[in-house]
């Protein structure tokens, strides 16, 4: 019989004293072992600290606190990294929480898919007006075909609801300089090496709010067009994965293309048009990406915001 695996939950935290103690109390109160809870407080200049500090005299289950200077997502789930003791690694965003018996449904696919380093699970998006239940897409047998629909957007997988094997980062970490979509090129590289395996059932709740969403777009072009270079100029990439970089490019292109529509400005519209022609034509002259190139053409919609 297979090993029990253990599980290192990380909650990277950074200002979300009024949230922290249900991320918190969502993982302690896991009907499970082995596993741990460490907290990384990322310079927060709110009441984190003592919030936690509060906690840990309040909760009979034990937890870790690592506090360092504030150094971004990325360098905090690195950290992470570091401090695990288990094998296997849960990143729970401070504002999200796990679903009852989580840890035991990811051990169960864990232990029924011995060779997956990679576990997607469901979970539930929480808009604060509904609450909606999202099952993960099938994974393939094949790496190829798993990275092809992970950077087509068709396969999708979220912090909190994932758990990754320490393995996966034997060759590729968080890139500090991201500040966002950091862990994008993390999951591609981990597809695109290692077997995967799905967990049909919640593994947590994903609050979306007005302030994960509202600096979107710079959030995006702060990033722009880097993304390509993180995920294909790897040495950890098997070969074959650059079969897929010019459609990959067009097809981040597009994406903030879109995003760029959506906040009405025109300018960023015609640059990742005219990017996305460049690497495929066939995706950049689909009629919806066409459309909203010749609108940004119009007198009157020239400049930027």
């Amino acid at each position: 019989m297979n090993e029990r695996p253990g599980f290192s939950i990380v909650i990277p935290a950074y200002n979300y004293a009024r949230v922290i103690e249900r991320a918190l109390v969502s993982a302690l109160r896991q009907d499970y072992t082995p596993f741990e809870v460490v907290v990384i407080n990322d310079g927060s200049t709110d009441d984190t600290e003592a919030v936690l500090a509060d906690l840990a005299a309040r909760r009979p289950e034990p937890f870790r606190v690592v506090h360092q200077d504030n150094a971004g997502l990325a360098a905090v789930r690195n950290r992470g990294l570091r401090e695990a003791r288990h094998d296997w690694l849960l990143f729970l965003d401070a504002d999200d929480e796990l679903c009852p018996g989580a840890l035991a449904r990811l051990a169960e696919t864990i232990q029924a898919h011995p060779r997956a380093r990679l576990i997607i699970g469901g979970h539930e998006a929480d808009d604060g007006a509904r609450r909606d239940r999202i099952a993960p897409a099938p994974v393939s047998d094949d790496p190829r075909v798993n990275f092809r629909a992970y950077l087509d957007k068709r396969l999708t997988i979220s912090n909190g609801a994932c758990a990754m094997h320490r393995d996966l980062f034997a060759h590729t970490a968080y890139d500090p300089a991201l500040r966002h979509t950091e862990d994008l090129p993390v999951f591609a590289h981990a597809l695109a090496r290692y077997p995967a395996a799905v967990s049909p059932a919640p593994v947590a709740v994903i609050h979306k709010h007005a302030d994960s969403m509202r600096h979107d777009l710079d959030a995006a072009l702060a990033v722009g067009m880097d993304l390509e270079t993180l995920i294909f100029d790897n040495n950890g990439l098997p070969d074959w994965a650059q079969s897929e970089r010019r459609r990959y490019r067009a097809r981040r292109a597009i994406s903030l293309l879109k995003l760029a529509d959506r906040h009405g400005r025109p300018d960023l519209v015609r640059r990742f048009f005219r990017i996305a022609l460049g690497a495929d034509w066939r995706q950049a002259l689909h009629p919806r990406y066409l459309r909203r190139y010749v609108a940004s053409l119009r007198p009157g919609k020239r400049g930027g915001a």
